[in-house]
């Protein structure tokens, strides 16, 4: 009487049990479950114990290999954030293989009514090479030569940094040296 005051105590918690639960919801476990219950053989038992055993490795390793995937998933998230803090797309970097720079692609609209550094150029090959340069390009020897502007003038207008105002001017400047030495050989 007192083992069967116990297994009801046991039966109880088992009901009350989520992984108990689960694990008899499958039809092979329940009709071992019920077979080990109601004969409390020996054989019966240890089936059932093989067949939790089994159950219960089995929900392990889908909880570790859940936990892997989710800390992999964060540490690469990490690792591309921490990426892109320390190498950021700058546009000052050039294109591919060529010297234009990312920026240089980017249309500035003019900024006053008189007529461009460009149309003052009365060479043909200069004003054919320099037709050949970047919007940004252009913009940066027009305020350089045009205006008279220095470097830090014009990347404070430009809301860029003096450097990438240099290396624009150098750019330009080698891209007109280039087609000048191409026309006189």
């Amino acid at each position: 009487m007192k083992n069967e005051w116990r297994l009801d105590k046991v039966m109880e918690e088992l009901k009350e049990n989520l992984l108990f639960q689960s694990f008899i919801q499958e039809e092979a476990h329940w009709t071992s479950f019920m077979e080990a219950y109601e004969s409390r053989d020996r054989e019966a038992l240890n089936r059932l114990n093989s067949l939790f055993h089994k159950y219960y490795t089995e929900i392990r390793f889908i909880a570790y290999v859940t936990k892997l995937i989710r800390y992999t998933a964060i540490n690469f998230d990490r690792k591309r954030r921490l990426g892109h803090l320390r190498f950021p797309l700058t546009l000052d970097q050039p294109v591919g293989a060529s010297d234009v720079a990312w920026i240089d692609l980017i249309e500035s609209p003019t900024s006053d009514g008189e007529p461009a550094f460009e149309e003052s150029i009365q060479q043909k090959s200069l004003y054919l090479a320099f037709s050949r340069l970047t919007s940004k390009q252009k913009e940066v020897l027009d305020l350089f030569y045009r205006f008279e502007l220095s470097d830090t003038e014009i990347a404070r207008t430009a809301g860029i940094s003096q450097q990438a105002v240099s290396r624009r001017r150098k750019r330009a400047l080698e891209k007109l040296r280039a087609v000048g030495k191409e026309g006189s050989s």
